[in-house]
């Protein structure tokens, strides 16, 4: 690929620095340990020592030059989760970006840098008349980051699940020496397309790709789960929004056409970029960080929300285009928690009780959850939430299709699952009430429903109960000892994730 990343991007992962100390003149200078944030300022890095490599060769220098030192790459830091810490060497390979294109089998199949970012790898995949097969909503992330976390879209697998090849840079074994090992088959491959950085450092993704295509959308209002859930057939990429307050269902009906690109198509992107991208998120913000007024909050979403989704204004155009959102655009932080299909409707219902509670409208759930609460001896942690938590934002609902994978979200035959967002836009210094939030919903529904908690989001469950979650877990902490068997591209999180065991049956205390 020919686009530059050192245009306005070149900034965006260390936003304190200078570009001048992303190492342009040198690749391989370090640079100054300064402290870095995330993008939703809810986790700091503090490397001891930081590079940007140009290639493959300068990773391996660094590698033999930090032997048996703690080595983490990252991408775009667009991540919540404790997965993103560095406290020793941090790689930030940006500038591992280039883009491969090929046929193999009669299969497009792309090879990508591991720091290319995501809107740059559709591009140029877009300027060869290509597309992914699935697409998460934004596209800030870079392709290592977005497959090390289980990234999803809608309707379809994650990208992890595409992934038919990963090249890796580590340690070998029996020389100690940095190597670079190809990973293209078996149970390797199912850790490494979902690896939370713990089997190496990632130079580059084959993922497999199709030819661009168009997605027909509209919007529809439902007051009925069950209304939703029977439109999935005729639109298969639909995704839908819980309007807290309101609690009815906004839907995205999507489906895949072969029709032709609507006339209208660019007045529908401008309608989303102005509306929905900036109006409705500046409204937000105006009720959550400057006047702070609850009451405001719950009358703006049961009366006025609904009114910026125009219905049934059915509009084609290309993927790339649709899918994604600019969710990049405000500051925020989210927990998104993933339950199968027969668990949505009940994840739902318990959704909406924890959150009255949570917002001062009831003092107790409704009578089944409330005695599954006590029961679990969670009622001190529900009493410590109640009227913490006003909630301000639709909780965004997307069907993912199991994975061939071993740890991510949607890993493992059987059902679809279900990814439930809850976001929030409040200050850093402002969000204790939602993180108090989201730690009982990810103690709560992990029991109730066996969900998973986002790797790439909050993350509030201990090593062991995430542990539990995942039948293949102890496969994927065996590969990651035969690939890492000094552990130096763990951090504090990963080790203490893989070094735990499972447990059945048991919960650590909330």
């Amino acid at each position: 690929m020919r686009s530059s990343p050192w245009g306005p991007e070149a900034s965006k992962v260390f936003p304190c620095l200078p570009v001048a100390y992303l190492g342009l003149a040198n690749p391989t200078c370090t640079m100054p340990p300064v402290r870095r944030t995330n993008f939703g300022e809810n986790q700091t890095l503090q490397p001891a020592a930081a590079y940007t490599p140009a290639n493959e060769a300068e990773v391996l220098s660094l590698l033999e030059r930090h032997r048996g030192q703690q080595v983490r790459a990252v991408g775009s830091l667009h991540s919540w989760s404790e997965a993103i810490l560095v406290d020793g060497v941090l790689l930030d390979l940006r500038r591992l970006h280039t883009v491969e294109l090929d046929s193999e089998d009669d299969q497009l199949v792309a090879t990508v840098g591991a720091g290319c970012q995501i809107s740059l790898l559709l591009k140029e995949l877009d300027r060869q008349g290509a597309t992914l097969p699935s697409l998460g909503l934004i596209t800030v992330q870079t392709i290592a980051g977005a497959i090390s976390t289980g990234t999803h879209g809608s309707g379809r697998h994650s990208l992890s699940h595409y992934v038919v090849g990963v090249r890796l840079a580590r340690y070998d074994a029996a020389s100690g020496k940095a190597v670079i090992q190809d990973v293209n088959e078996g149970a390797d491959l199912e850790a490494a397309r979902c690896s939370l950085g713990a089997l190496g450092i990632i130079l580059s993704v084959r993922i497999r790709c199709r030819e661009q295509y168009l997605v027909q959308e509209h919007f529809r209002e439902y007051s009925q789960l069950s209304d939703v859930m029977r439109a999935e057939d005729s639109f298969p990429l639909q995704q839908f929004f819980l309007i807290p307050w309101r609690w009815s269902y906004l839907v995205q009906h999507r489906k895949e056409t072969e029709q032709a690109r609507s006339w209208h198509a660019s007045l529908y992107r401008a309608y989303w970029l102005i509306v929905m991208d900036y109006g409705l998120h500046l409204l937000i913000l105006s009720f959550v960080r400057w006047t702070e007024i609850r009451s405001l909050v719950r009358l703006t979403f049961r009366y006025v929300l609904a009114a910026f989704a125009v219905r049934n204004w059915r509009v084609v155009d290309r993927s790339s285009s649709m899918l994604v959102m600019r969710h990049e655009a405000f500051r925020h932080i989210e927990i998104e928690l993933f339950v199968r299909r027969n668990h949505l409707h009940e994840a739902l219902r318990f959704s909406k009780d924890v959150l009255l509670v949570a917002g001062g409208k009831e003092a107790e759930l409704s009578k089944e959850n409330q005695a599954w609460v006590l029961a679990q001896g969670m009622q001190e942690s529900l009493a410590g939430l109640y009227d913490q938590h006003c909630h301000h934002y639709p909780i965004c609902v997307r069907r993912v299709i199991p994975d061939d994978t071993l740890i991510s979200m949607a890993s493992g035959a059987g059902e679809d699952w279900y990814a439930l967002s809850f976001i929030s836009y409040a200050r850093p210094q402002q969000r204790a009430g939602f993180l108090l939030f989201a730690e009982f919903m990810a103690a709560s529904m992990s029991r109730m429903f066996d969900a998973r908690p986002h790797w790439g989001k909050l993350c509030p469950l201990g090593p062991k109960e995430l542990n539990s979650l995942y039948p293949r877990f102890d496969e994927f902490r065996a590969t990651c000892t035969e690939f890492d068997p000094d552990g130096v591209f763990k951090n504090s999180w990963t080790a203490a994730l893989l070094d735990s065991e499972g447990i059945t049956g048991e919960s650590e205390p909330v």
